[in-house]
């Protein structure tokens, strides 16, 4: 491979497979010295199906943080997969911070393309055929999508949690990378929890159970119109799928205790199961400056490809904000993060919603809010609610959406689990600063208490060398 200078450190870029038309990323490191001081890093890997960059997500913050943290302690490693050339573009803004992780990157090379007589000529084909699909798309008049009965069937995890055949090539892949001498590896998130059938059994194996998805399927089914047969059947599959999964990791990580305690209860063992609170940067050791809400202005924290932010948004759209209007309740809702496809339907049915996109700023931007998380579906930390804590300002949310966060109802946060009581939370707390202060000064040492980074990350390095202690089996 060919060497390039990155922070004065040797980077090579090499082809680590011409088979499967991968490429990764050696970070190098002077392994004489750790040798000449009797030092031995543990040897860690993760694997995740995403881009942990840029920050724009609580989940892209809290491996960050994460990463950034441990790198100084291990010998870490990130396997990751590229699609999109924006996504190299990410990995190597990543390097240039992290200038002692390794990075293998898969890169799935575009076999599919056909062979075609007059290639110019098919490529004009192609645009053309792609606008006239646009011009057909805007001749559409939208109708509220996302207030049809079988819509939340149709946005559910329930059809994606059976077991889905990953690329062959990125199986292979994994398998080589998975030899190269780890004490751990790590796995997350559901979309790749079946890669525990693969990894080497002389390697300590780790999960990180972020969303328990059986859990979230019932959430979801909840909501069906009805639950059909076939709803059955597919969740009791998924269900197996995911405990037989489980079980080929040596050890599994959750976010919550709530979720440790779930799937201490579905597998059967405990010895193996730790909890691991995700990790934002925030100074809990600054009193709150505090500015209140005299402008009903209400915020929420969340991107749609997240289903059940997509959720609590058509629930507050459908049925939580007919009920301020009723109550002749003004208001503003403005929603951070990235959403396109169904905000149009959204903002027809709630038209005082209006979407801010990325915001580099968040907590300096969310202050003078009332936070909403109306979350009625999944499992795991909602980052939200840590965000919104940081940002000094009130929050309202559901049982779900505030479980495994040890908070008290009407003494850290107000808590209303229907639309009604939803509505006259967000009203009530509206119309008293001095309760909105309460809240946010009492959340704000509590968290402080319960809630410290640096000793959430070191009580997960911790956890690590106590997997490192224990015999293989």
């Amino acid at each position: 491979g060919s060497e390039i200078g990155i922070r004065d450190r040797p980077f090579t870029f090499m082809q680590c497979s011409k088979k499967t038309h991968a490429k990764c990323f050696f970070a190098s490191f002077n392994s004489s010295y750790l040798e000449k001081n009797n030092i031995k890093k543990m040897k860690i890997l993760f694997i995740i199906p995403y881009i942990p960059f840029p920050l724009n997500s609580g989940g892209n913050q809290a491996f960050f943080n994460m990463v950034d943290y441990l790198r100084h302690k291990m010998d870490v490693s990130i396997l990751l997969q590229v699609q999109y050339a924006s996504e190299a573009y990410e990995i190597s803004k990543l390097n240039e911070i992290w200038d002692n992780v390794t990075f293998f990157v898969f890169t799935k090379k575009d076999d599919k393309q056909p062979k075609v007589h007059h290639p110019f000529y098919y490529k004009w084909l192609i645009k053309t055929k792609q606008s006239i699909e646009r011009k057909i798309r805007r001749q559409i008049i939208p109708e509220n999508i996302v207030f049809t009965p079988d819509f939340i069937r149709q946005e559910s995890t329930l059809s994606t949690s059976i077991f889905k055949e990953l690329d062959v090539d990125y199986i292979k892949y994994v398998t080589e990378v998975a030899t190269y001498g780890f004490d751990i590896i790590q796995v997350e998130f559901y979309k790749l929890i079946s890669l525990g059938y693969l990894l080497p059994s002389n390697t300590q194996t780790i999960f990180v159970h972020h969303e328990i998805r059986y859990i979230r399927n019932e959430n979801e089914m909840q909501l069906f119109p009805r639950i059909t047969k076939s709803d059955q059947l597919i969740y009791h599959i998924a269900k197996d799928f995911e405990r037989f999964a489980l079980q080929h990791y040596k050890h599994i990580i959750t976010l919550t205790e709530i979720d440790r305690q779930i799937l201490t209860k579905f597998l059967g063992q405990n010895n193996r199961i730790y909890t691991s609170p995700a990790v934002i940067q925030t100074d809990m050791d600054t009193p709150p400056q505090f500015i209140p809400c005299t402008s009903n202005r209400l915020t929420f924290v969340g991107s749609e490809t997240h289903y059940p932010n997509l959720d609590a948004l058509i629930w507050f759209c459908k049925e939580i904000a007919p009920y301020l209007r009723k109550q002749n309740f003004t208001f503003t809702l403005q929603v951070v993060g990235k959403w396109k496809t169904h905000i149009r339907e959204l903002q027809h049915s709630c038209p005082e919603m209006e979407t801010v996109g990325y915001i580099k700023d968040l907590p300096s931007f969310l202050k003078g809010s009332i936070a909403l998380v109306p979350i009625r579906i999944g499992s795991g930390m909602r980052m939200k609610i840590l965000e919104a804590v940081s940002a000094d300002i009130p929050f309202i949310t559901t049982t779900k959406g505030v479980e495994g966060i040890d908070l008290l109802d009407k003494e850290e946060y107000l808590k209303a689990d229907s639309a009604t009581e939803f509505a006259d939370a967000i009203i009530t707390l509206s119309q008293n600063t001095e309760l909105q202060e309460k809240l946010v000064r009492q959340a704000k040492s509590k968290m402080k208490d319960i809630y410290n980074p640096s000793n959430m990350l070191e009580q997960r390095f911790n956890i690590y060398k106590q997997i490192l202690n224990e015999p293989n089996k």
